[in-house]
């Protein structure tokens, strides 16, 4: 099967051969309506972070793949069941993806190629969610830090100048477009809310410090009941609000 890129899928779903958003999520959906339309690839950002650091980037690939299978569990979306990684050295690697996950404890350490990649990426219609590790491999030994979160919240709009970074309100349709949410979920960390990236008055990516990723790997065991549910669901809020923003 081929894989859609973001604006191929947005053409689908303007002509209804993919829906799934609506005010409240499908209760039932029969199994052979689901998962009809081309893969959707999902990605993982690779990345140097500070002091040279080459493993931060890659914890917990468990996590992706649990949040895959929710929303291939709970919507129409067909994304592949496969972790796969862009490089940010590389834009050709990048740009396979409409939509990348980044996620880290550590400070990124970015030179220029890989700010010119990134930029290029998002002015193509790409969409990052950048979200802070608090304790991946345990490289600060701490529960409470959001190194990742502070980089990316000086990276971000430089890397696309005319870009404008904000915490979202929780009005923003990405806490509703899917599931509802009267506040973005929280698993660890310094709660400092979701952030968004705009340009030209679109959304083109999200920042978070909560951690989600660790509910998606290990919540209920992690950070007790119901967690997990939190945490996914609001990832697929994420993908779904980054995959039907306009390009």
């Amino acid at each position: 099967m081929s894989q859609l890129t973001r604006e191929q899928f947005l053409k689908l779903l303007a002509a209804g051969g993919a829906s799934f958003l609506g005010l409240n999520p499908p209760v039932t959906a029969a199994p052979d309506i689901l998962h009809k339309g081309p893969l959707m690839p999902w990605g993982r950002l690779k990345f140097v972070a500070e002091n040279g650091d080459l493993d931060d980037w890659h914890v917990h690939p468990q996590g992706d793949l649990n949040l895959i299978d929710t929303i291939r569990d709970e919507t129409s979306v067909n994304i592949e069941k496969k972790w796969k990684v862009a490089d940010v050295a590389d834009l050709a690697s990048m740009t396979q993806y409409p939509f990348l996950f980044m996620h880290a404890e550590l400070a990124p350490a970015l030179d220029d190629a890989a700010r010119k990649n990134l930029r290029e990426y998002l002015l193509r219609g790409g969409f990052l969610f950048a979200e802070d590790c608090v304790h991946g491999y345990g490289h600060h030994g701490s529960h409470d830090n959001d190194f990742f979160f502070l980089s990316m919240m000086d990276e971000l709009p430089a890397i696309l100048p005319g870009s404008k970074i904000e915490r979202l309100p929780s009005d923003h349709p990405v806490f509703h477009c899917f599931y509802h949410f009267d506040k973005m979920p929280h698993m660890q960390g310094i709660p400092h809310g979701l952030h968004g990236l705009t340009y030209n008055g679109r959304v083109v990516a999200l920042l978070s410090p909560s951690d989600l990723h660790c509910g998606w790997t290990n919540g209920d065991y992690w950070f007790g009941e119901g967690k997990t549910k939190a945490a996914t669901q609001m990832g697929t809020n994420i993908y779904l609000y980054a995959m039907t923003q306009s390009v």
